[in-house]
């Protein structure tokens, strides 16, 4: 029997009489025959698959992210293979290199470093979709937070509360999702003609840096009203230097985040946080469209898809 036959048979095709059919499909069963992808990529140029590339896959944060990849690949038929930079941007940058060796149809990237090299090292991959990542003056596909717009909500929302001694604890200012934070913040001050002046905190992403600079501001005597912070675990590190001092949120300063994401610290019993929550479910699912998108029509212009926060009121402001 040709070739042709048995590709059509393997790939559930019509052009074969029931008989054929039936020889082949026996022929198949008998050796336990299972047909290379590899070669078939070979031939068709495609591996209907795509490579996402994350700082952490144990992250409860990402959770969310994965699950929306996840289902909107299943509806797309498309397989998808994730891997985890650790928080390491080389590790990253070797998966991007991985991916882009035909390996994957496109990527998908977690990225909002304000390291142009990424970009760089990204777009040699014929596809790809940059989630929270922005290269000045650069067009491509991109699924973004207003970060910006986050901030200055949950800014407005202490002030419109009666308060206006408020401090910003930033996250890490080497990603640009802080810069629109901490940007929306003194934005939101400045409107309501609330000083700007010596009201920014640096810290980062992580619980341990906002502990320490909180301790130091417990010490100092001169608490604020309120503090909007620019991460939810910047924001738990805050909290755990107050619970620690005998302090509470919002008695003694009200507290709100940013992202819906949990702490790090077990074993406090933390009040519910008042945060603006990323729609991390809708990021994945909109970062598989984009991507096969452009996988299945090379002239599609790129998009950017912008998505807001949810204000969620916890206990803390």
């Amino acid at each position: 029997m040709s070739n042709t036959l048995v590709s059509r048979v393997l790939n559930n095709k019509p052009g074969v009489s029931p008989e054929n059919r039936a020889k082949i499909q026996a022929i198949i069963e008998k050796h336990n025959y299972v047909p290379s992808a590899i070669a078939r990529s070979l031939v068709t140029q495609k591996t209907s698959t795509i490579g996402v590339v994350l700082d952490n896959l144990t992250d409860p944060f990402f959770f969310g992210f994965i699950d929306g990849v996840h289902r909107m690949s299943e509806e797309l038929n498309y397989n998808v293979v994730f891997c985890s930079g650790n928080d390491d941007y080389d590790l990253k940058a070797q998966y991007i290199d991985y991916f882009s060796q035909g390996r994957v149809d496109g990527i998908i990237a977690y990225n909002s470093n304000m390291k142009d090299v990424f970009y760089e090292q990204i777009k040699k991959a014929s596809n790809f979709v940059i989630v929270e990542g922005n290269v000045p003056g650069k067009i491509f596909n991109k699924v973004q937070i207003n970060n910006f717009d986050g901030a200055y909500r949950a800014t407005t929302y202490l002030i419109k509360q009666g308060y206006k001694n408020i401090v910003h604890f930033t996250g890490d200012m080497d990603y640009h999702c802080s810069v629109d934070r901490m940007n929306g913040f003194l934005k939101a001050m400045s409107d309501y003609s609330l000083p700007t002046d010596d009201v920014i905190i640096y810290t980062d992403f992580m619980e341990e840096l906002a502990y320490h600079k909180m301790k130091e501001v417990i010490r100092s005597r001169n608490i604020p009203e309120a503090c909007f912070a620019g991460a939810d675990k910047t924001a738990y590190g805050v909290l755990r230097a107050m619970i620690e001092s005998g302090l509470t949120a919002p008695k003694d300063m009200a507290i709100i985040g940013f992202d819906g994401d949990v702490p790090d610290t077990l074993g406090i019993n933390f009040p519910k946080l008042t945060t603006m929550r990323q729609p991390m479910f809708e990021i994945g699912r909109e970062a598989v469209r984009l991507i096969v998108r452009a996988i299945e029509d090379p002239s599609a212009p790129p998009v950017t898809t912008v998505l807001n926060t949810e204000f969620v009121i916890g206990e803390t402001a």
